[in-house]
This record gives C-alpha cells, sequence and structure tokens, in this order.
C-alpha cells in the first residue's frame, strides 16, 4: 500500500456552533476555525478547525436542509463519520485500486469544493468505517 497521509476526522453534526462550544468548554481549549466551505454538490456546509498548531484537522459536516441522509444520521446518534488521507495526484488512482482489490466499495470519484476542486472519493471499508481519499 502506499503510504497515506492523514489529513482529517470528519465528525457529523447539525450545528457547528454548538459543536464547537461543547467541545470547548469540555476540553477546555478553543478550536480554531481554519475554512467554511458550502459545497453544494453534497448538500453540506463544512468547517475544518484545529485544537493545536500542526495536529491533525477536524471537518465538521452540517448537512444543509435538504440533506435527509445525513440527517437522519445524525438524529439516530451517528456523529464520528470518516477520516480523511492526502495522497499525491500520482498515486490517487493506484491507492484506489489498492482499496478495492482488498475489498472496499468505493463511491463516485468527485471533485470536491472544500479542496480546490481536486478528486476526492469516499471508500465503505468493514473495520475502519468509512475513508475519504483526497488528492493533493
Amino acid at each position: 500500500m502506499l503510504p497515506l497521509i492523514l489529513h482529517h476526522y470528519g465528525f457529523l453534526t447539525a450545528d457547528t456552533a454548538a459543536w464547537l462550544e461543547e467541545n470547548e468548554l469540555l476540553l477546555g481549549k478553543p478550536f480554531k476555525v481554519f475554512d467554511t466551505v458550502h459545497v453544494s454538490s453534497q448538500k453540506v456546509k463544512i468547517t475544518f478547525v484545529q485544537q493545536a498548531e500542526n495536529t491533525v484537522l477536524t471537518e465538521l459536516i452540517e448537512p444543509l436542509d435538504d440533506n435527509l441522509h445525513l440527517t437522519k444520521m445524525i438524529s439516530k446518534g451517528i456523529t464520528i463519520y470518516h477520516t480523511g488521507y492526502i495522497v499525491t495526484k500520482e498515486d490517487f488512482d493506484k491507492v484506489v485500486n489498492s482499496f478495492e482489490e482488498k475489498g472496499a466499495h468505493s463511491l463516485p470519484i468527485f471533485n470536491s469544493e472544500a479542496f480546490e476542486k481536486k478528486r476526492c472519493v469516499f471508500l465503505i471499508t468493514r473495520s475502519l468505517g468509512m475513508i475519504e481519499i483526497i488528492e493533493q
């Protein structure tokens, strides 16, 4: 397997501001907000935050009103959504193929507004949950 670089952990939330407030209260340190992007193709608002410099990002995924699938997941208490990994442009297809050869199911590849329209894909795995592969 080619090396993957952990980029972020993705969490579903119905309210990004409330998530930040609760976690800052519990953890005692504010999160730095890096960017907020509306991803119309996925019907979500994404906010990238980080608790300390040079640590892995947290991606907060807030479904828009018409995203019933993610809203339903949140209502069931599902908040841990995926882990995101960065791979080089040259290795993107190799990494996706390697996951598929090992039994992962890939969803369609898309160009994400959250990552400057670079290619991304979500892969469903049995033991690791959902993984996002992001072209660097």
